[in-house]
């Protein structure tokens, strides 16, 4: 494996953009880090015929994400690779990862769709008393009471209540917002972003209080985090998912699957 320069910036970018949706973690870590730097560590596969990219691995501390345009990378020689190190995690395209998956027998494979925005279905959203606003750091705590009251979260969610409210803070306070529905002063649904870069931003969390399913407020909260992520300058949303429910919300908002999403840890 050959590691890439920061000069070679301009050929990773190009070949990572064949499929954005996909390869968003990767090209957000690389947008803040010097390929020259520890931080974050991309080796390649060469073509040996014509010097062209097999594959590339970008190594973030003890996490790994692969990419390939296609199967023709030599698979023994990534697996050796990886093996060399301490690995934390292993992500990708999930054909990549299903290959790697036999070798790393004591990490546990987890899947989610990758949804990438196409064109935007403007939703009809008429609740008089419940107010749309963009939300602040100081909401953060409110946020991640709202999705205690969902029992799509595991347990862990709960336990770690401090940090999780730390974290949403962190992205309100950065590239990240939300947009959060409101019915007598309480926060009822939200939806939120992270944008690491101008190219993609990725839908990071959705919930409705229970009360209120069924009365398109998350259709509604979407839509306007949506339209205010295309007016800061975001080309593409994306969001990773499992849940069969908002996975057919997201298609009816005009979301299009555009392949799977794999790690292993």
């Amino acid at each position: 494996m050959k590691k890439l320069k920061e000069q070679e910036r301009p050929n990773l970018l190009a070949y990572l953009k064949a499929e954005p949706e996909i390869n968003m973690f990767f090209i957000g870590i690389i947008e803040n880090f010097s390929l020259d730097s520890d931080e974050a560590c991309v080796y390649v596969e060469e073509n040996p015929h014509n010097g062209s990219f097999n594959m590339v691995i970008l190594k973030h501390y003890e996490n790994y994400i692969l990419y390939s345009h296609d199967d023709s990378y030599q698979l023994e020689e990534a697996v050796d690779f990886l093996k060399e190190d301490i690995v934390d995690t292993i992500n990708g395209k999930e054909g990549i990862i299903r290959r790697i998956a036999p070798f790393f027998p004591q990490m546990k494979i987890e899947e989610k769709s990758v949804f990438c925005l196409g064109l935007l279905a403007k939703a009809s959203f008429e609740h008089s008393k419940v107010k749309t606003k963009m939300l602040k750091p100081d909401d953060a705590a409110s946020i991640i009471d709202l999705y205690a009251q969902n029992i799509a979260y595991e347990a862990g969610f709960f336990a770690n209540k401090e940090k999780y409210i730390a974290e949403r803070r962190s992205n309100l306070e950065g590239n990240g917002f939300a947009v959060g529905l409101f019915y007598r002063n309480k926060l009822v649904s939200v939806a939120e972003i992270s944008a690491d870069n101008d190219l993609i931003g990725l839908i990071t969390g959705v919930a409705t209080h229970p009360k209120y399913y069924g009365r398109g407020f998350a259709t509604h909260a979407i839509t306007v985090l949506c339209e205010e992520a295309f007016r800061q300058g975001i080309k593409h949303i994306s969001v990773f998912q499992d849940n069969p429910k908002i996975m057919s919300l997201l298609k009816k908002i005009g979301f299009e699957e555009k392949g799977q999403y794999a790690l292993l840890h």
